[in-house]
Formats: structure tokens, sequence, C-alpha cells
């Protein structure tokens, strides 16, 4: 099943031998490739059925390489699906989207990367942005909670039209920054896509210095070819004012000094289940500018940033997993997280390091390293070990017996605690369990490994001086794949 573009709806289908081969991707679920338009938020999947499918081929996101080329093109970037009884992600109500997409994600989303997938909870819509005067440029756009991971979109029209598209979807209630690799547009209209009334969002858009901006709102039926214009935003000295707009009259704020246009764009209209645009038409906001000229390219992240910045916040909880003895596949998901981190309290600094499994919680009690065993068969956990730091700088010969006699085909995860002991002998245990063997590790470690004559895509290190965290689904069984 080829996911592109949308609203798509599948409800009560059956796949049946879809497997991926090694070095040859297949998947039940999919997108078209090299896409350069869109993916819709409303896109859903219900009652799906896997016979003979592989867990880790039920969907496939796409990676750089033969057939995906670089996945560089817009529709490859934004792709997104909504599991709605979690017959396929074992999620029921969860949204499926792209690894790498920070505008869709938030810090509770599970990692899949045999799918090269997160999965999340969220209310998601989309945003075109149509550019004019000139239509050849790309965007950069930042949601303000992770505004290290900007995503670049290139249009979804050539560079020659009279116009550009972009079409990202975003998270609704949140903040987000626009940038050009150009001097700003002199024409941006924003249209409210997938919005459902009173949904919004906080953009600001850069300009250079002495742009002279006028701002309006207005309504565009695309049947009849015809605007209706039905609101003017005024400029306000005061930042907080833009989310005091209505539908007559909006608020926009000019930041001068990061170069930012901030305003609100909110839905005022009802819109129907599966129409992009409300009953009336499509809302949109336009900004025109004159720009002076010889300004160089309206890029004012460094501005904006940290200065901007949100704290994420997790809006809409995650679901349940649906429990094993409910699914009616032989395989299922094994949920794992792991976090070490340095918590300060004035000057009292403290560290803690969990591994959860399945939602059952094992605190590390002393520094140095703990290692869960978990059967790759069943998905059961087998033990639970401590190694201190004296050990590993001491005695390596300790941790590196313990892992080689464990059974292949054990999942083996690993957090530390305190000041960990970086170097030695020990560190070859990592290796042996798939990490590789470049990385320099610092205080805080998280670490999903196997141990085995092979190394699945899940294999995971996160090393970090104050924070480490990994969060993911592992198939269960372990299963490796056949060669092309």
């Amino acid at each position: 099943m080829q996911i592109y573009d949308g609203p798509i709806n599948m409800q009560n289908c059956t796949f049946r031998k879809y497997t991926a081969l090694e070095g040859r991707h297949t998947s039940a679920f999919g997108f078209r490739l090299n896409n350069s338009w869109q993916s819709c938020p409303n896109n859903n999947v219900t009652d799906i059925t896997f016979d003979h499918v592989p867990i880790t081929s039920r969907v496939f996101f796409g990676e750089p390489g033969p057939w995906f080329n670089e996945m560089e093109m817009d529709g490859d970037k934004t792709t997104i699906f909504h599991d709605i009884d979690g017959s396929v992600s074992e999620y029921p109500g969860a949204f499926l989207v792209k690894e790498d997409n920070w505008l869709l994600r938030h810090p509770d989303c599970i990692d899949v990367p045999d799918w090269r997938a997160a999965i999340c909870s969220g209310n998601y819509a989309q945003i075109y942005v149509q550019t004019r005067n000139p239509a050849n440029l790309n965007m950069h756009i930042v949601r303000d909670e992770y505004p290290d991971r900007p995503l670049t979109l290139e249009g979804a029209l050539g560079k020659r039209k009279h116009y550009q598209q972009f079409q990202p979807v975003i998270t609704l209630a949140k903040g987000y920054t626009i940038h050009w690799d150009q001097a700003a547009p002199a024409e941006v209209t924003i249209w409210l896509i997938n919005f459902n009334k009173n949904d919004w969002i906080n953009v600001g858009l850069c300009y250079p210095q002495g742009t002279t901006l006028t701002v309006i709102s207005d309504i565009h039926n695309r049947l009849t070819k015809q605007t209706r214009k039905t609101g003017v935003f005024m400029r306000t000295m005061q930042r907080e004012k833009i989310n005091h707009s209505h539908q007559a009259r909006g608020y926009y704020y000019w930041e001068q000094d990061t170069g930012l246009l901030f305003l609100k764009v909110k839905a005022h209209n009802d819109r129907e289940q599966f129409a992009f645009c409300s009953v009336k038409g499509c809302e949109r906001v336009k900004i025109t500018a004159v720009i002076p000229k010889g300004s160089p390219p309206s890029n004012c992240m460094a501005e904006a940033y940290p200065r901007h910045a949100e704290l994420p916040v997790v809006d809409v909880p995650m679901p349940r997993k649906i429990p094993n003895a409910r699914l009616h596949s032989p395989e299922h998901f094994l949920e794992v997280k792991l976090e070490s981190y340095n918590t300060r309290l004035y000057h009292v600094k403290e560290d803690f390091a969990f591994i959860e499994v399945n939602g059952r919680k094992f605190y590390q009690p002393e520094d140095g390293v703990q290692l869960i065993v978990i059967d790759g068969h069943d998905g059961k956990v087998v033990e639970n070990k401590y190694f201190r730091n004296s050990i590993l700088q001491g005695i390596p010969a300790q941790i590196d017996n313990y892992v080689s006699g464990l059974r292949d085909s054990s999942i083996v995860l690993i957090t530390s605690k305190g000041r960990l002991f970086t170097r030695g002998s020990w560190t070859k245990v990592l290796e042996k369990l798939g990490a590789d063997k470049n990385i320099k590790l610092k205080d805080k470690l998280a670490f999903v490994g196997f141990k085995a004559s092979f190394h699945p895509d899940w294999v995971h290190l996160e090393a970090d001086s104050e924070r480490a965290k990994i969060h993911q689904v592992l198939p269960v069984p372990v299963v490796h794949k056949m060669k092309l």
C-alpha cells in the first residue's frame, strides 16, 4: 500500500507474504518514492491484518540509497499516517511519523528503527506557504521546542514557476519560525489546511531590516476562484497582543532586533471531515512586503534562538500498548526505555539511571553500569546485573566473561550511573553487542545491544555528559533477515 497525498483511508485489509531481505526493502505500507508533493495528516488505517509478514516489514519510511535516492524531496520528509486502532503499530490512536521530523515529534515519542519511524501522539494539521517574488528559494521551518532541528523544504513546484508552495505537516498549538536561503519573498500567503475551527499556531517569519509590511486575512474559494477579504492585521508593540486577535482584526508584532514578524494564524470556521479547507473556503493570511534592495538572505535562526526557544511539551498523552495477549500474531513489539541523567537542586547534584521494559522499571542503585538481559525469542527479562566502576577499571574481565557467557539472541540493555570509566578493555563488550568501535563514551550512557552473529537495525548507543536517553520498540522474536 503506497501512501501518497490523501486523505487516504484503509479499512479491513490483509497483507500476505511481504518480507524485507537484507539489502532489499519490502513493506506492506510504504510511501511514494521521490515525492515532491505532500502527506495528509488525516491519512488513516484501521483493522489491518498481517499474514506471514514480519513485524519489521509492516512499514518502511525510506532511507537514502537505491530507489529512495537522497530522501531530500519535500514529500519524502513529511510522511505521516494515523493508526486508529493500533492494528499496525500496537498503539491505538498513534500517528506514525518519519523518525527525524521534529515538527511532529515530542519527548514521549517511541522510535521504531526497523521502520525508520517514530510512534507519536498529537494534534496535527498542515500549512501551505505560498511565495512570490522570488519563487526559487528554499524554506527553513523551525519549531520553537526543537530549535536545533530545522526542516528544510525546497518547494513542491519547479523553481521556474511564478510562485512556490511549501506544504509541511505541523503540530497544532505550537510556535514556529520560518527562514529563507535568499532575501525574503515580497509575498507570502499562509493557507490553513486541515485546521478545525479554533485550531492555531504562532509563526515568526524572517525579514530584513527596513522592510515595510502589510498583513491581511482572506478566504479563497477554490471552486469559484473567488477571494474575500476577512480582516486586517495591525502592528502592535506588545508581542502578547497577537494572542488577542479575532477574525476582523488581528495583530502582528515586528521584532526588529531579530528580524521576526510574529503573528497567530487561527481557523475561524468549521471543516467537513475529509475537506482540506473550511466550509466557507480556504482561510489564509497574506503578507506583502517591500524588501530593501540588496538585502542578505533572510535567515534569523541565530537571532531567534535560544531567545524564543521553548521547553518541549506533550499535549496529547501517548496511547498504551495493546497487551500481547490481545494481539493476533506471535510477533510483538517490546517497548524499552533507558535513561541516564544528572539532576541539580541548588548546589546538590544527583545522578539517576533506570531501564524500563514494557512498563517495568529497574533503577540503577550504584555507580558503574547496569545490564538488563532479555531473551530475544520471547522478550522476557532473564537477569539484572551491575558492574561498579572499580570493576570496569580494575577487573574488566568480569564484565567481558559475563557477556561472553550469555546465550546467543540475547538483547542487552545498558545504562551508566555516576562518573563512568570511559576507557579500558571493558568497552570491547559494547563492540561485541553491536556498538561502533569508534564511539566516544561520556559519563552518561544508554545502549541497546544484541548478542548474536548479526546486529539488527535497532542496536543503538547514546552517550552524553549530561543526559543519555533511548526510547524505542524492539521486534520479538528477533529474526535475521534473509540475504538477497
